[in-house]
């Protein structure tokens, strides 16, 4: 099983002043989610079932800053991934795989799927 499948974005265009970056996104939701979280947060501690076809995979697009990110198969103890990433970047993350976000800095990302979405396929251990 491939726990994480990151894509660095296409520079499109820079110059002294600004950067257009593209990418692609597979989601057929048409909700988004944007958050910003402080550094020292931690987000996820959860899995998702793949019910939701917004959530298989998840995607996450990076907008700024750093984080560390953890991944395990959803029923193993042990982290046995993890991941130093820093914005732009996409991130796929396939069903039933574990996943905690800690903010190294702080962050702002976009998540492909709605709030309901999200709700109705977001699993925690017990």
């Amino acid at each position: 099983m491939e726990l994480v499948k990151i894509t660095r974005l296409d520079l499109v265009s820079e110059n002294d002043m600004a950067q257009t970056w593209e990418f692609t996104t597979r989601s057929p939701s048409k909700g988004r989610i944007l958050a910003f979280r402080k550094k020292g947060t931690v987000s996820g501690n959860h899995w998702h079932k793949g019910s939701c076809p917004a959530k298989d995979p998840e995607e996450l697009l990076m907008v700024s800053g750093k984080i560390k990110l953890s991944l395990k198969p959803f029923q193993e103890k042990e982290i046995q991934e993890e991941h130093l990433l820093e914005a732009p970047i996409l991130i796929h993350i396939p069903k039933n795989v574990y996943h905690r976000v800690e903010a190294l800095t702080d962050i702002s990302f976009l998540e492909s799927n709605s709030m309901e979405e999200h709700a109705s396929d977001t699993y925690y251990p017990d």
